[in-house]
């Protein structure tokens, strides 16, 4: 949406907001929030007037940048504006960083950048209370359009976060950022075309279109999907076999939804066998508990994955492929799983490609990592 949104623009999209969050909310989020603005579905307040806008301007003795000033025309006030926002200041209280929070303002001015540390000594601060961010509009970087650009600044950063060209922008970067999060949560604000998306990524990953193929399964991801989300998670552990361990703790293990989907067997026989190959289970164990056995999780070295079903063409191949790394022909073996590829299919949504290639440890010295990259891209 453009930044020279006005006060009815903002209603609307203040309205919209306020549905997506109250939709997808778990249990204790938005604490906050009162039955009132529930039942009403307006996580807001009334808007300033034209008298309380100008008595704020006169306190601060500057003008406003519009995409604000309408905001606050709005809503004087916010809750949950951002998934690390809990409430935005009013027009009684948003001040110059330096008198709103004079131990922020030092901390801001002590950075070895000298652009941030000029910024904390003008900066006008908006928020209130989050998870240890801040959300600054700089008067010393107005557009053409008397907009201020708007950053973010978080102590787990640390420091400055992106640019926006104006409050509005922000806004909008925060809520893709929540619908994102959110979707991957298994919350999805709009899963709609999920199913689509995924089938659109399994095509264009068969033609070798691995940045197609990943966009358009992160796009499933954030519907929701916990099929692209995996998918996501085996395709990009072929591009980068050597850290994928985080992304299937991160993204695949620690999402129940993404579990339930995929289902303990395909798990067991795909993520846990490639997260082994290059991280141990250690304090990361209650993820597993679920998928492992407890004998498997006392002893994660006997794992043995169950083996899924390849075409015979291509199993023909493995066993091949097999044979020759055995016998120290690494190049022989490679040539022979590159010449099946193009014949490697499954009817499987949850698979992309043969990830046997890289949990199989007879295969780990013929799929080196440029090899590993050349199954997704040359198909």
């Amino acid at each position: 949406m453009t930044s020279a949104r006005d006060v009815e623009e903002w209603r609307q999209y203040l309205a919209g907001y306020s549905a997506d969050l109250l939709q997808v909310a778990a249990d204790g989020d938005l604490g906050e929030v009162s039955a009132a603005q529930r039942a009403a579905g307006w996580l807001g307040f009334d808007g300033a007037d034209v008298a309380r806008l100008a008595q704020t301007e006169r306190r601060l003795g500057i003008s406003l940048p519009p995409s604000y000033r309408s905001f606050l025309a709005a809503s004087d006030g916010w809750l949950n504006l951002g998934p690390f926002m809990w409430t935005m200041r009013t027009t009684d209280d948003v001040a110059w960083l330096r008198d709103a929070d004079p131990r922020l303002h030092e901390a801001i001015r002590d950075s070895p950048e000298s652009g941030e540390s000029a910024l904390g000594d003008r900066a006008l601060l908006v928020s209130g209370a989050g998870d240890a961010q801040y959300w600054l509009l700089d008067p010393g970087d107005a557009g053409p359009d008397g907009e201020w650009a708007a950053w973010t600044w978080a102590s787990w950063y640390p420091g400055l976060g992106d640019r926006y060209e104006s409050f509005a922008a922000l806004v909008d970067a925060e809520r893709a950022s929540f619908e994102e999060l959110s979707g991957r949560d298994g919350r999805p604000v709009d899963a709609a075309g999920a199913g689509a998306l995924v089938d659109e990524g399994r095509a264009l990953a068969r033609r070798g279109d691995v940045t197609g193929a990943a966009d358009a399964l992160a796009r499933a991801a954030v519907k929701g999907s916990g099929a692209g989300a995996y998918l996501a998670v085996m395709l990009n552990g072929f591009l980068d076999p050597a850290s994928v361990h985080h992304e299937i703790r991160n993204e695949v293990l620690a999402r129940p939804h993404v579990v339930e989907e995929i289902g303990r067997e395909q798990l067991r026989a795909e993520a846990v066998p490639l997260y082994l190959r290059n991280a141990a289970i250690g304090p990361h164990r209650a993820l597993f508990a679920g998928i492992l056995t407890e004998d498997e999780l006392a002893a994660p070295e006997r794992f043995v994955p169950p083996v899924l079903p390849e075409p015979p063409a291509f199993q023909a191949a493995l066993e091949r492929a097999r044979a020759l790394a055995d016998d120290g022909a690494l190049d022989a073996a490679w040539a022979v799983v590159l010449a099946a590829l193009p014949g490697w299919r499954s009817d499987s949504p949850h698979r992309i490609a043969p990830v046997v290639l890289l949990t199989d440890p007879r295969l780990r010295p013929v799929v080196t990592p440029e090899r590993a990259r050349a199954v997704v891209q040359v198909r």
